[in-house]
């Protein structure tokens, strides 16, 4: 983010210690409005943080739909009465929810109001979301482009990329998702990934062992 937006804006990590996976909590400082990405199975934790710092989750925003990535969706809902959006094309992958280590058994289906378009701007507390569309993990997989940062999902990694080896997933697709949809980006783009550490769009252009940009092979 610009530094007027860092100014404006809190983003805070909770991690899930068993997959690894990163859940944002977005923040407008002046405001007690927050977004939260990819809830999990660290949901307890990121209703905590919320209700700690005295924060209301008005809306769920979702980068794909397996179950690490999703599963507190109903949980967090319950809480806030907040609504989830993903892409159409990962709706196939809710169906799957329960079928993850740690996932209870009794776990409400996951049901996302909202779709997702490759392009769309959304409009949150007066700030700019860019949904990126970037198959290849899954069918509907997508970034989220706030100022210059990107919440990657599990497109991107530092230093790594996405599985494709799973139900949706394309190595072509997700080769070209990088290629053209993420290193077209401002090289100084900082990048939030679904799981691990933050990384930048030039590191990995230059570093990323799976997807060297050309002009540093």
């Amino acid at each position: 983010m610009t530094d007027t937006l860092r100014d404006l804006v809190e983003l805070a990590i909770v991690v899930d210690p068993m997959f690894d996976q990163n859940c944002y909590v977005l923040r407008r400082r002046d405001t007690n409005d927050a977004l939260v990405v990819d809830p999990g199975l660290q949901h307890p934790q990121t209703i905590a943080v919320l209700e700690q710092r005295g924060l209301r989750c008005d809306r769920i925003l979702l980068t794909h739909g397996h179950p690490d990535h999703v599963s507190g969706v109903p949980a967090v809902k319950a809480v806030f009465g907040c609504e989830a959006a993903i892409h159409p094309d990962d709706r196939e992958q809710l169906e799957a929810v329960h079928y993850l280590p740690g996932v209870p058994d009794d776990l409400p289906d996951v049901i996302c109001e909202q779709d997702l378009t490759d392009g769309e701007v959304l409009s949150w507390q007066g700030l700019d979301i860019e949904v990126v569309h970037t198959p290849g993990h899954t069918r509907g997989s997508v970034c989220f482009r706030i100022g210059p940062d990107l919440l990657s999902g599990d497109t991107l990694f530092n230093r790594g990329i996405g599985r494709f080896d799973l139900p949706g997933g394309s190595r072509s697709a997700l080769i070209f998702s990088i290629e053209q949809r993420i290193y077209t980006l401002p090289p100084e783009t900082v990048v939030y990934p679904g799981h691990g550490q933050r990384t930048t769009v030039e590191e990995e252009m230059r570093e990323n062992p799976f997807v060297v940009h050309p002009r540093y092979r």
